[in-house]
């Protein structure tokens, strides 16, 4: 086996064409980030001006690749290096050691104290390993691998950050209990949609919001307006302005929700999300029942108000418009108690589990 770079277009096409073959022959998850790897290996993403980007694939004798990772490092998150985008044949441990030994190498060269690998260079891209529900599709944005990808990386001493999710089927009668705090905030609190005219305001707000919010959160690190600015943009080739909601006090914006109908369901399982499933939604082919929270935040003088459970009311008012019948969460930090709480308070159950891990250096 030997560690190999890849440094130019013939080896990304064959990174990218790995993926494809382990996605297809599995015909279970739905691969959502082929696409953002091809605009990282095009050069074509602001966000990846501050990463240190290295991608590696582990091959055998004859050429074979065993397992593939891209190896990231920014300044912004110092204590870290990352292997981000980890995909693995069954059966290769030694080779997944070699691909984590490597990213422990142009760690140390950075003076990182962790490895972390489930990172998607920000978290706004993504974070985690599916470590539960394996029989069952990802939606939109969440990972979706096999159960021995945990394995591997658990064999290896590396430490467990867990994440959760919950679902609900019964979204209205959760918020029934809590009618009355949702109708003051009504009265007293303005909220507004995202407004595509006014890209850059809204934009910002969605920015400034985000550094605030979450600025003490687990591998959060600070973005700027172009980065976010293009995120959103790609986002809103599918989302609809209603899909981010901000709340305003006296004027002064405080709090927001992200959500989406779960995209995912416009795909079959085993495909590459892409330009065929923007034209299934378009054309209206196919129904989607899954309303995905990404993410909410508020800011901290407002926590503990009573806020989430009025963005959260203004998702569902906006639910029957997309046919959405249930409302599933993404990831939440395990250690994230405010976030866990307001969860188990809107939903019926726990769903699917993620992991992060850790190894230090």
């Amino acid at each position: 086996m030997k560690v190999c770079d890849v440094d130019n277009r013939k080896l990304q096409k064959r990174f990218l064409l790995f993926r494809k073959e382990l996605y297809n022959s599995r015909k279970l998850y739905i691969d959502n980030n082929y696409f953002m790897l091809k605009e990282i290996f095009g050069g074509k993403l602001k966000f990846t001006e501050d990463l240190e980007i290295k991608p590696v694939m582990i091959t055998d004798e004859s050429g074979g690749i065993l397992c593939e990772g891209v190896i990231a490092y920014t300044d912004d998150l110092k204590e870290y290096v990352q292997l981000c985008f980890f995909e693995a044949k069954k059966g290769c441990k030694e080779a997944v050691k070699m691909l984590v030994d490597e990213a422990v190498k142009v760690g140390k060269e950075h003076g990182c104290k962790k490895l972390v690998i489930g990172l998607y260079g920000h978290v706004n891209y993504g974070l985690g390993l599916q470590s539960s529900h394996y029989d069952e599709s990802n939606s939109f944005s969440s990972p979706g691998n096999p159960s021995f990808y945990n394995d591997y990386l658990s064999d290896l001493g590396c430490e467990l950050i867990k994440l959760n999710s919950y679902i609900t089927y019964d979204l209205q009668n959760r918020l029934d209990r809590y009618r009355a705090i949702i109708d003051k905030f009504d009265r007293q609190y303005e909220f507004r949609v995202f407004d595509k005219k006014r890209f850059d305001y809204y934009s910002k707000i969605y920015t400034d919001l985000n550094n605030e919010c979450f600025a003490d959160h687990r591998y959060y690190y600070h973005r700027n307006y172009e980065h976010d600015k293009e995120m959103l943009k790609e986002l809103f080739l599918f989302m609809k302005e209603d899909s981010i909601i901000f709340a305003f006090h006296e004027d002064e914006p405080v709090g927001f929700i992200m959500w989406y109908p779960d995209y995912n369901e416009l795909a079959n399982p085993g495909e590459i999300f892409g330009v065929i499933h923007y034209l299934r939604y378009k054309l209206n082919t196919r129904s989607i029942r899954t309303a995905k929270v990404m993410e909410y935040g508020v800011l901290k003088e407002y926590r503990g108000s009573g806020l989430p459970m009025a963005l959260i009311n203004k998702v569902y008012e906006r639910m029957p418009d997309y046919g959405c019948t249930r409302v599933e969460t993404s990831w939440i930090l395990d250690e994230n108690e405010d976030s866990n709480s307001f969860c188990r308070a809107i939903c019926e159950k726990n769903y699917k589990d993620y992991a992060v891990y850790e190894k230090s250096i």
